[in-house]
């Protein structure tokens, strides 16, 4: 028994020696990944410097020329007559949709509840949050290459081997016929050492007939100890534990990838929502226009006996039809820009294939926004999850660069094993007495195997290592391309926001001058002027048509300005936190 308990002390020796060595990295791994932070670093700063000076800056707009010269209760009644409030309280006339319902269904939404939808519901959001549970399941299974193994096998032998006639006296050693029946288990650990451990026992029972020993029938038992170990080739942490740590990158590249995929849907459900917006409010416009269109063309009717000729009333007549078309091209933009949103949020009480209309209860904000060129790109390089990307993708270049470096190595592997036998010596002892003989140790096996290789010239594997080392160069170039890509978008978005911020007051004004035209026209009108076919057709349809695309362009710009400012919290990647969504990673990483 205490020899037993020698070969059991010696095995957990050997499985301790092994896990001192798990994890074990190369030396120059932190210093490789220290000069690659610094050079990453150092092309960071290189942004930062050159915009260290800008100062915070909020948008502003021009003077306009026209807001100047209005009072304060001409630009009110200005904006009583057109512009976004004037439709306020204005309904929208759809007509038949495509079940045949005169009038559609609708139902009112904000923006907040269109963005809580689309990240609860939105389809590729939902494939987007999959993948990341697919990479757990791959880092779980690269794991599993270091879960111990329990193992048997089971062989069964029987001959019946025919020998050549046999001498005089030795007649009794003829045929031999021989049953071999053995079951080997046991217990074996790989180690990220790139080495293993097993630790087996065998009994095997053998029945030969004739037999050279005193009984025909015997058993044998062994245990024994197994230790193989690359010194080489295959050794240390860095090789072993590398499909661990590429699955475990795989899946923080999924999150990011996740990340991206709301910001750019939280900022297409935007985009849309404005949209729509935008469309409902041309249509409101159209419709107005058409109206005033169609109470002119009946005035000239009226006249059609005294001096509108039958061409100026045909005239009219085509205004009439032309702006009729663009309220029903208007109309279908309401339905189209109704189910681009429905899309996105992938409601189930909203389905795409039904008719409902969705009704933005929200309108656009008109608000100076301040920024800081030099905070914008800082957050843009630390938040956008393409860079973060880029940086898990240089670490997979780094980590296939380490294994690419350690099969260099010529392949020098050492393998020992410890055995103890037994056998029975009587016909009427069994498979215990065998296991009990193995406590003499009265007989050891020790095998000993070092096994070397090196190819000649090694090409094989030094183009491997040169094909690493660059991958990981262009991961780097990589990484400074996306941030590039990043801080010109921030710059896009910024001048976007400047942009769109100033239009709206040029629309606006474009569109009080016009409005106030309009009102001057129609004061003309109420005063006597001769309404004349020239007045009606050439001044006065004119003009509204003119009011009209003002307050298009007012309404485009308005909801241009909401959808830039999205963009610009898109372009810094923070857009989930500015409409108060938590993105939280909690599974735990290896």
């Amino acid at each position: 028994m205490i020899k037993m308990l020698r070969i059991f002390s010696l095995a957990w020796l050997c499985v301790g020696a092994a896990v001192v060595f798990v994890g074990c990295e190369s030396p120059m791994a932190s210093d490789e990944e220290s000069e690659l932070r610094e050079q990453l670093l150092a092309s960071n700063r290189r942004y930062l410097q050159s915009v260290a000076a800008g100062p915070v800056i909020e948008l502003s707009r021009p003077p306009s020329d026209v807001n100047a010269e209005l009072t304060d209760e001409r630009r009110e009644e200005l904006d009583r007559m057109s512009g976004p409030d004037a439709y306020r309280d204005r309904k929208m006339k759809l007509g038949p949709d495509l079940i045949g319902q005169a009038e559609p269904d609708t139902v009112g939404m904000s923006l907040k509840q269109a963005i809580q939808l689309t990240v609860q519901n939105n389809l590729d959001v939902q494939v987007a949050r999959i993948q990341p549970a697919i990479n757990e399941a791959q880092i779980t299974q690269a794991q599993a290459n270091f879960d111990a193994v329990f193992f048997t096998t089971f062989d069964f032998q029987k001959v019946d081997t025919p020998q050549p006639p046999a001498g005089a006296g030795l007649a009794a050693f003829g045929t031999v016929q021989q049953d071999t029946r053995s079951l080997t288990t046991g217990i074996r650990k790989n180690f990220a050492t790139g080495g293993q451990v097993a630790m087996s026992t065998e009994f095997t029972s053998n029945t030969r007939v004739p037999s050279f020993f005193s009984t025909n029938k015997w058993y044998d038992a062994n245990v024994a100890l197994t230790v193989t170990q690359p010194l080489l080739r295959n050794f240390g942490g860095d090789v072993n534990r590398s499909q661990i740590l590429l699955s475990a990158n795989a899946r923080r590249e999924a999150v990011e990838d996740l990340r991206r995929q709301l910001l750019d849907s939280m900022l297409e459900t935007e985009r849309e929502y404005w949209g729509l917006v935008g469309a409902r409010a041309v249509l409101l416009i159209q419709e107005r226009l058409l109206e005033r269109t169609i109470a002119d063309r009946d005035q000239l009717k009226q006249r059609e006996n005294f001096d509108v000729s039958p061409v100026r009333l045909t005239e009219a007549n085509s205004f009439v039809e032309l702006r009729r078309a663009d309220v029903i091209r208007a109309r279908q933009s309401v339905r189209i820009a109704s189910d681009r949103l429905k899309r996105l949020i992938y409601s189930k009480d909203l389905p795409l294939a039904g008719e409902t209309l969705l009704s933005p209860v929200d309108e656009p904000v008109d608000m100076p926004l301040k920024f800081s060129l030099l905070d914008a790109v800082t957050t843009a390089l630390r938040h956008r999850p393409q860079l973060q990307r880029a940086l898990h993708e240089i670490n997979d270049a780094t980590i296939r660069l380490r294994v690419a470096d350690n099969q260099r190595l010529p392949l020098l592997d050492l393998s020992a094993t410890i055995q103890y036998n037994a056998t029975t010596a009587l016909a009427d002892e069994g498979v215990g007495d065998a296991y009990s003989n193995l406590t003499d140790s009265d007989f050891v096996d020790y095998l000993l195997n070092l096994q070397f290789e090196l190819p000649f010239g090694n090409r094989e594997r030094e183009s491997q290592y040169r094909a690493q080392q660059l991958g990981r160069q262009a991961a780097v170039i990589n990484y400074k391309r996306v941030a590039e890509v990043v801080v010109l978008e921030v710059k896009e978005s910024l001048r976007n926001l400047q942009t769109t911020y100033q239009l709206i007051d040029a629309a606006r004004a474009a569109r009080r001058a016009a409005s106030d035209n309009l009102r001057a026209i129609e004061e003309q009108e109420e005063a006597g002027v001769a309404l004349t076919p020239e007045f009606l057709l050439d001044l006065k349809l004119s003009t509204q048509q003119r009011l009209a695309n003002a307050e298009i362009q007012e309404i485009q710009a308005l909801t241009d300005y909401n959808t830039a400012v999205a963009s610009f919290y898109r372009a810094m990647g923070t857009l989930t936190e500015r409409n108060r969504v938590e993105f939280v990673d909690d599974s735990p990483m290896p």
